[in-house]
């Protein structure tokens, strides 16, 4: 609950921060915007599935000095760190689980103005472990993309997972 606290008031206070109001685009815009990043959130998702595609994943992430994924109550702020973490996750995933996916929910998206916008995906994170147990977790992601050289990259990652329920 708190980490939610937290990014409320962060989210709050980042779309009061900025100079553009998203009411200055054209619905048009704003829809083609919306699209664009839901299909990059759901793909960075996708790509943490097997076969687990290390480089797909991080080239969703921008490289400046204010990236920040947060997941559980672990936070990493250098996007270097975070390429380690990376490849050592999903080797780990490779070795320990059969099948893997993510089945999304919902999906909200904010566009703050032509230049960033968050997207939060409801999923339940579904798996089989190689001792053929099923497991699923229900889980949420906030991402807040930012167009860096007309490319959206995310910037802020912050992912909850609930408690793991064994399904069989």
């Amino acid at each position: 609950m708190r980490q939610k606290l937290l990014l409320i008031v962060f989210l709050s206070s980042f779309i009061s921060a900025c100079v553009n109001n998203q009411d200055n685009l054209s619905e048009d815009i704003k829809q083609e915007i919306k699209v664009t990043l839901e299909k990059l959130a759901v793909d960075n998702l996708k790509a943490w599935e097997p076969p687990f595609n290390e480089e797909k994943f991080l080239e969703f992430f921008t490289q400046r000095n204010d990236f920040s994924f947060a997941v559980d109550g672990f936070h990493v702020t250098n996007y270097e760190d975070w390429v380690g973490i990376a490849y050592e996750s999903m080797e780990e995933d490779r070795k320990n689980y059969k099948e893997y996916r993510d089945v999304i929910h919902n999906i909200e998206t904010v566009v703050i103005n032509e230049d960033y916008g968050f997207v939060t995906i409801d999923y339940v994170w579904d798996y089989i472990t190689n001792e053929d147990i099923h497991y699923n977790v229900k889980s949420i992601v906030t991402m807040l993309f930012r167009n860096e050289d007309n490319k959206w990259k995310i910037m802020n990652t912050h992912c909850s997972h609930g408690e793991t329920r064994i399904v069989n």
